[in-house]
């Protein structure tokens, strides 16, 4: 954990700006931590909800949303609709959303103080 060990006390290292190195040393752990929980349960509840595509037609086409129920094979259900099943069956994925949401707020937040500090 180099990043966390070339605080000056002075402010952060990353972005130079005044706030006491704890606030953003529990920000960068939580960063860390937040990381796996999305791959995991992204893997968890997206790919293992993609099973759909395996299933005979006369038990995935009811579960269709987006895909047209004339299609040939379960295989070409929409992305959407994978996205969709996975929201209904499996409550992982609301987890795997919410941390992907707080890592793209995280890096945005870290790139616009960035920006903010160089003026």
């Amino acid at each position: 954990m180099v990043f966390l060990s070339s605080f000056n006390g002075k402010g952060c290292w990353f972005c130079s700006c005044n706030r006491g190195g704890s606030q953003i040393k529990k920000r960068w752990i939580l960063f860390i931590i937040s990381l796996p929980i999305f791959f995991i349960s992204y893997v968890y509840s997206f790919f293992i909800s993609s099973k759909i595509a395996y299933l005979p037609q006369s038990e995935c086409k009811p579960e269709f949303i987006f895909t047209p129920q004339d299609v040939q094979y379960c295989s070409d259900i929409y992305a959407i609709d994978v996205f969709l099943i996975a929201l209904q069956t499996n409550p992982i994925s609301y987890i795997c959303i919410l941390s992907g949401i707080y890592i793209v707020g995280f890096l945005a937040y870290i790139i616009f103080t960035n920006l903010k500090n160089r003026k």
